[in-house]
């Protein structure tokens, strides 16, 4: 809304630092990579526990397999998937060469056989594939919080390539306090508590906590609890049930696995349910001979229980062709939900986040390497901290979205569109069309002002909403001053 975005502000103040670190060549060579970062797809870092299903979300997200999911620990150095026009792969070593491993395509097979490098040998390694859905985002898989490579190289390398990233996506496959107290130690830093807006928890295993049907229902109950937790609230807003086996098999659906999953739906449902009662009846069995156990035993492994039956249920309810069975499938497993939530919070607010991060690389090196004359970038990102209504916005929004903070129907309708919802433009927050007179928009934001003034001094509000509120005032009153 202002003349020059909190972004732009943020690419000069890093600029300037890098200039002023120009004569101290390691400083001087990070500042400028985060330079250039500004202008390249967001990153997205995701984490988690050792095998909380990192892999198969990449893959549910992409839209493509990619990262290798297998039952061992496999990742054991950060890797980066990040869109190309030609299949390639960089590896990055911790004295700073890099070599091009030449490959003909990219897929989880590729990947899984350049896997086996150690820590101690290789920094990161960089996928780049033609894949549509890696043009908006780039994807950084990190091994396991608790894994063996993060054990040989210390928490903190683990902490960097997180700091690395403009977005965080946790995997939990059960919520445990050693998730808490990590997700804690990366927003320990003033920037990070200043602007907890980059972070999205995900029970990526959903299915695991009940049976059948009801799995869903009762994570999404847990969600709701840590949701209402105040130390979570601290740094997301975002906690999302997900079964991400489901979400990668749905969104990656072949023709032969649609026909195989019709032919099922057309036994009894006697049959169907007899079918299910396990997985060793359901792969075994030899009936029925229109899809052969090897071919239910392969649907099993891509679907797993909870998808099959999902998918079996779909299709005995009337769904009929593979797209709307895929689409079914992608809400049933959560995946859509948390599309959404990273489309919302991470894509269309991405320059508060790369702001976010540019501020962040000039506070680390301020803070690891303070020198004279360093006092007057310090006080420019202290101004830059305290001005930006950009990051307010953005966690309040996340706020409305998740359910943290309610106000009543057409008043929360109102807040999400002056927030920008709607459009990041003073007309579109406003509700008005392009052709609206000046005079139009600037009563609409004098009025704006005026409700949510009375709004302020409302007996019935909490803290939380008070606060809430003093936000989308502060909104209110920008959109007043600035055409």
């Amino acid at each position: 809304m202002s003349a020059e975005s909190l972004l732009e502000r943020a690419r000069a103040l890093l600029a300037r630092t890098t200039a002023f670190y120009r004569d101290v060549p390691r400083t001087a060579t990070w500042l400028r990579e985060r330079v250039e970062r500004l202008d390249q797809p967001l990153r997205i870092a995701v984490s988690g526990q050792v095998k909380a299903g990192k892999s198969t979300l990449i893959n549910a997200l992409v839209g493509t397999e990619l990262a290798p999911a297998d039952a061992a620990e496999r990742t054991q150095v950060p890797t980066l998937y990040r869109y190309g026009p030609e299949p390639k792969v960089l590896v990055h070593t911790p004295h700073g060469t890099v070599q091009n491993v030449p490959v003909s395509t990219v897929d989880a097979a590729t990947v899984r056989d350049l896997q086996h490098w150690r820590p101690d040998e290789v920094a990161r390694l960089v996928v780049e594939s033609p894949t549509p859905g890696l043009q908006a985002i780039s994807l950084i898989e990190t091994p396991g919080v608790a894994s063996a490579a993060v054990r040989e190289t210390g928490r903190s390398a683990l902490a960097q390539v997180l700091s690395e990233a403009d977005a965080v996506l946790y995997l939990t496959r059960h919520p445990h306090q050693t998730d808490v107290q990590f997700l804690q130690s990366i927003h320990e830093l003033q920037i990070a508590r200043r602007a907890p807006i980059n972070t999205i928890i995900a029970f990526s295993r959903a299915d695991e906590a009940g049976s059948g049907a009801e799995a869903l229902g009762t994570a999404e109950r847990i969600a709701d609890r840590y949701r209402a937790d105040p130390t979570v609230r601290s740094f997301t807003q975002h906690v999302i049930p997900v079964v991400g086996l489901l979400g990668q098999a749905a969104a990656t659906m072949t023709d032969e696995e649609f026909t195989a999953l019709a032919r099922l739906a057309t036994l009894s449902e006697a049959d169907q349910e007899a079918l299910l009662l396990s997985t060793d009846r359901f792969t075994r069995s030899t009936a029925p001979e229109s899809v052969p156990a090897g071919t239910r035993a392969a649907l099993l492994g891509r679907f797993g229980s909870f998808g099959v039956e999902r998918a079996l249920a779909a299709l005995r309810g009337g769904v009929r062709e593979p797209g709307r069975l895929r689409t079914e499938l992608l809400e049933q497993s959560g995946l859509t939900a948390l599309q959404e939530a990273v489309h919302r919070q991470f894509v269309e607010r991405q320059e508060a986040l790369r702001a976010r991060s540019a501020l962040l690389g000039v506070d680390m090196v301020l803070r690891a390497n303070p020198r004279p004359g360093s006092k007057q970038l310090r006080g420019e990102f202290e101004r830059l901290m305290a001005n930006a209504h950009d990051w307010d916005e953005l966690r309040l929004l996340s706020a409305l979205d998740s359910g943290q903070v309610r106000f009543p129907r057409p008043l929360q309708a109102e807040a999400k569109r002056l927030l920008g919802t709607a459009g990041p433009d003073r007309r579109s927050r406003l509700g008005r069309d392009a052709h609206s007179s000046d005079q139009d928009v600037a009563d609409d934001a004098l009025a704006a002002v005026h409700r949510w003034r009375e709004q302020l001094v409302n007996p019935l509000h909490d803290r939380a909403h008070r606060d809430a509120v003093r936000t989308v005032l502060r909104t209110c009153e920008q959109l007043l001053v600035n055409p």
